[in-house]
């Protein structure tokens, strides 16, 4: 029984260090890895080959998939499973029906201004973080947090982009326009 006390650290460090990802590994898998967000200290990736649909009950759809954002600053890698709950009665295709009335006195500027406040409003997009690992830019196991929160997704954030690749990948439809994604994904 001591035996197996003094193993098991070992074993959970073997264990962790067989799913460590690097920042290398990441770039040099771009067909797996997608850029879907990039700023100045951070990126943001999506593993497609983790990409599953939950629920498919229009207008609600959840999908799961795993996202790597990494900090140049900060000198790591996370790692989680997010699990994104889209309501695409809130989708810009529905939103444009609604607040867009064929009215011939109102600009397309002003037609797509009320589209995107209404969309930084509410994407309809929300999002469940679960299962973050910390890894080094190297791939050096640094720890792990157990983190369940439901959020709103930002219109044009990191997540949103995420949540709009996934929702292409399940339904190859955008669930909202790419935005400022510079076509990353």
């Amino acid at each position: 029984m001591k035996k197996i006390l003094l193993l098991l650290p070992g074993l959970i460090l073997i264990l962790f260090s067989a799913f460590a990802i690097s920042l290398s590994e990441i770039q040099s898998d771009p067909g797996r890895y997608v850029k879907v967000a990039e700023g100045q200290t951070t990126t943001m990736y999506v593993d497609s080959y983790s990409i599953q649909s939950l629920r498919y009950a229009p207008p609600y759809y959840t999908i799961q998939g795993k996202i790597y954002y990494v900090s140049y600053t900060g000198n790591c890698i996370e790692k989680s499973t997010v699990i994104f709950n889209y309501d695409y009665d809130r989708s810009s295709v529905n939103l444009r029906k609604d607040l867009m009335p064929n009215n011939p006195y109102i600009t397309d500027a002003d037609r797509g201004n009320a589209l995107w406040n209404e969309i930084k409003a509410n994407t309809g997009i929300k999002f469940t973080e679960t299962d973050v690992y910390t890894y080094s830019l190297s791939g050096d196991y640094i720890e792990t947090e157990k983190n369940f929160f439901d959020q709103s997704v930002g219109g044009n954030s990191p997540a949103y982009h995420a949540a709009n690749y996934m929702f292409y990948k399940c339904y190859n439809i955008y669930f909202d326009p790419k935005y400022d994604s510079k076509n990353l994904y």
